[in-house]
């Protein structure tokens, strides 16, 4: 087992913590370069080299649970799936300026975790500490005044209002869809739809979410099931915290110069005009996120979307009457609260 310092550990990004198991803290090793080639730091993550270091978990909780009660200094940006959250988070990405973090693993953990409780029931104080460890391990920099942005997952959902708990005044950046354009996007092909009955066992939202029995539920009926779990989140973080900022995805596809400048503010890691323009004319919006090496655009997003309705239309009416019922004693807003920049969709 690799001999590393605690205060290594807890101050330097090049030690990134993946996960833990058999009581250990797993820690991947990293640099500035292998930050801005990880798209995502999952399984697909690019470490420096295929070693793991292994650190005793308990020590380690230990350590940070010790330390000084610091704010975290954490931009966040939330999604709903397919709404751009990657394509935003390249963008933002510029090395000396931030240092932006997709997906980390340890949040959709604590996510699913979170998600398996009985409503009511509040997590484990182990939890909480592999929580604080999480955010301790995300919360660090290669300069003192470097923004930090991390891009959640969609199991993340769960625990947003736990994560934004630990500062004041969060920064937050809410990505999201009306139900029409949610369907469409989540349900265009077989893959998605097997995502989307995936993830809706995941997070297990037929025990415990609904006060209405699912039953034998179809998969538009769980599509809708998921949206108005993720949408109720957001308004209730939004009312909550004014500082939070939302954005309907269709902005950000429509408009993504103006997005990118807003977001860049926002997270306080402002770009000059002339660098927002070559950004946005770039590489990053002419290929597929995920893909840099598919050629994909917001023309092409808006052809697939209009040729998916017409192959929808049955199952979006089937998803609407679902959504109905459910609102009838709980209402949304119209549309989601704070805008980062424009106007929002109507929700439903």
């Amino acid at each position: 087992m690799q001999q590393i310092e605690f205060c290594d550990l807890l101050h330097n990004p090049d030690y990134y913590l993946f996960g833990w198991e058999n009581g250990d803290a797993l820690f991947l090793n990293m640099n500035r370069d292998a930050y801005a080639r990880s798209i995502f730091f999952d399984d697909r993550i690019a470490p420096l080299n295929e070693n793991v270091v292994r650190v005793a978990l308990a020590p380690l909780l230990a350590a940070v649970s010790q330390m000084p009660i610091v704010t975290p200094r954490i931009g966040w940006i939330f999604h709903m799936a397919h709404t751009g959250s990657t394509l935003l988070s390249r963008a933002l990405d510029r090395p000396g300026n931030n240092l932006v973090i997709r997906e980390p693993v340890t949040l959709r953990v604590l996510g699913l975790e979170a998600g398996a409780l009985l409503q009511g029931t509040s997590p484990s104080e182990h939890w909480s500490s592999l929580l604080n460890l999480a955010i301790k391990m995300l919360d660090r920099r290669y300069a003192k005044d470097e923004a930090l942005i991390v891009k959640a997952n969609v199991p993340v959902n769960v625990i947003v209002s736990d994560l934004l708990a630990k500062s004041p005044h969060p920064r937050a950046l809410l990505l999201h869809f009306g139900l029409d354009d949610y369907l469409i996007a989540v349900l265009r092909s077989a893959n998605h739809r097997k995502w989307v009955d995936y993830i809706f066992s995941e997070l297990q939202l037929g025990g415990h979410f609904e006060t209405v029995p699912f039953g034998d539920l179809q998969i538009a009926e769980k599509a809708a099931a998921l949206w108005l779990f993720q949408i109720r989140k957001y308004a209730d973080v939004l009312a909550a915290s004014p500082g939070v900022r939302s954005l309907d995805a269709n902005i950000l596809f429509d408009e993504p110069l103006l997005c990118l400048k807003a977001a860049s503010d926002y997270f306080d890691c402002p770009v000059r005009d002339d660098e927002a323009r070559a950004i946005v004319s770039g590489n990053t919006f002419s290929t597929y996120s995920k893909n840099p090496n598919a050629v994909f655009d917001n023309a092409h997003r808006k052809a697939r979307a209009a040729d998916t309705r017409v192959l929808l239309a049955d199952e979006i009416k089937v998803a609407r009457r679902y959504v109905e019922t459910r609102l009838a004693n709980s209402l949304l807003p119209e549309r989601l609260a704070h805008p980062l920049c424009g106007v929002n969709s109507k929700l439903f």
